[in-house]
């Protein structure tokens, strides 16, 4: 089954991440996907996401941002989610900073499975009572729940 449950490690869950811009974010978001993914170069990793970002934001609006990118080094797709301390101005469509952050890489080889991914945490996203939960979660473990209970 293509869901978040599957692919988001509660230890992959940073709450209330202190970042100054959106390079800290994802430095740290991919080095807790290190910490529990093989990962072997999370520089390349890294500029691979940038290199995404370059093309156009991944801001989606209300306070929320999808980073992602297809690498040749993951055997399958996982994500990191990040709720920052601080809201950031990360060139969101609506103008408003963003606070949650979910990040999603993946073999290019899985197109298909990033895609369905990309658009359900999206599809979350959009709902106002999902995204006041996550803000108001007090664990990771809580955190990951929440996203369950949508599937």
């Amino acid at each position: 089954m293509v869901g978040i449950g599957n692919r988001l490690n509660s230890q992959c869950v940073l709450l209330d991440l202190e970042a100054a811009d959106k390079g800290e974010v994802l430095r740290a978001m991919i080095g807790a996907l290190g910490s529990v993914h093989e990962v072997e170069d999370q520089e390349s990793l890294l500029k691979e996401i940038l290199a995404r970002e370059d093309i156009s934001s991944t801001c989606i609006g209300e306070g929320c941002a999808i980073p992602h990118t297809q690498s040749a080094q993951l055997e399958r797709s996982v994500m990191a989610a990040a709720r920052l301390a601080s809201p950031l101005d990360m060139d969101s469509p609506d103008g408003e900073p963003v606070s949650l952050v979910f990040l999603l890489a993946g073999p290019p080889r899985g197109a298909a499975t990033h895609l369905k991914l990309l658009s359900r945490t999206a599809r979350f996203l959009h709902k106002p009572e999902l995204r006041k939960a996550l803000l108001d979660a007090e664990t990771p473990e809580a955190f990951l729940e929440i996203l369950e209970q949508q599937e």
